[in-house]
């Protein structure tokens, strides 16, 4: 009986992760590329440091959309009078947390590729 339970426990909680997955309607950004400093142009630079602010507020923003969703879900389970197991918030925390790293990697890249750029067009002697 209690085996019974638990199993039908686990079920329900891993329906709920699933569902969290499946409803879950917010588009992950794409991480653009950054151009070799050393070779770039100075609108390469210039357009790459673009990107990241576009890359950085799109993740914001896909990150508030999964809170927001998340929020849904729940609000809805409770009126369905079911429970979300703690597996769907442990997924939304991990793309989270994904994300996050995404944009640190993505910020010590476009320092690199500026100082990159710094070093092979060094300021002209004044």
């Amino acid at each position: 009986m209690i085996r019974g339970i638990c199993l039908s426990t686990v079920a329900f909680v891993m329906l709920a992760a699933a569902t969290f997955a499946a409803e879950n309607t917010c588009a992950l950004p794409m991480v653009p590329a950054m151009p070799d400093g050393a070779t770039a142009s100075r609108d390469q630079v210039i357009a790459a440091a673009a990107s990241v602010k576009t890359y950085v507020t799109a993740s914001d923003t896909y990150q508030e959309c999964l809170n927001v969703e998340f929020n849904k879900m729940i609000e809805q389970s409770k009126k369905d009078k079911k429970v979300v197991g703690p597996e769907a918030n442990a997924e939304r925390e991990a793309r989270i947390a994904a994300n996050q790293e995404s944009k640190v990697k993505l910020g010590e890249a476009y320092t690199a590729t500026a100082a990159a750029y710094r070093t092979a067009h060094p300021p002209a002697p004044r």
